[in-house]
């Protein structure tokens, strides 16, 4: 098993088990900021900055309302989909 896959596994294995990341890690025999990091790594899904495109329908005849934030981020969305807009707001 590929060392990616074993950290992938460790954290799946960790979120399922309930355990805090520090008892986790001394059941495992990993340093804690190791396993942090692996953490953080299983986030990373998406190598563009963590953003994926979402593509709701866009009804015909409607307007698109559009976010720009300071950092060049681009959202949007329908109106008829202002609660998808919502969301990602609240994500950001």
């Amino acid at each position: 098993m590929k060392k990616a896959e074993q950290m992938r596994l460790a954290v799946q294995q960790w979120k399922e088990s309930g355990f805090t990341q520090q008892v986790y890690c001394e059941t495992i025999g990993v340093k804690r900021s190791t396993f942090a990091n692996w953490v953080k790594r299983s986030k990373e899904k998406n190598p563009q900055g963590g953003f994926l495109t979402l593509n709701p329908p866009i009804e015909p005849g409607l307007e698109v309302l559009e976010i720009i934030y300071p950092n060049g981020v681009r959202i949007k969305a329908n109106p008829a989909h202002i609660h998808l807009l919502s969301a990602l707001i609240r994500a950001y």
